[in-house]
């Protein structure tokens, strides 16, 4: 038998995890606005470019912006 949900548990859930990403997207915005900040050189030795920090600012909310600047990170 097919469980009835009310609409309000479906949404108040969404709602949590938009929130959740939509806050942690903030936290990486107020980090990567920081060391766009840096010269270049400084960006280097800590192993970014700048062009994936933009990158990584563009990308869709639920996407990982921290996972995807580990990954392009120069060691």
């Amino acid at each position: 038998m097919l469980s009835i949900r009310r609409n309000d548990q479906v949404t108040g859930q969404r709602a949590l995890s938009w929130m959740e990403n939509y806050s942690r997207r903030q936290q990486f915005r107020r980090m990567a606005m920081s060391l766009l900040a840096e010269k270049d050189d400084v960006l280097s030795d800590l192993g970014y470019e700048r062009r994936n920090l933009f990158d990584a600012l563009n990308l869709p909310l639920r996407s990982d912006a921290v996972q995807y600047l580990e990954q392009h990170r120069r060691v």
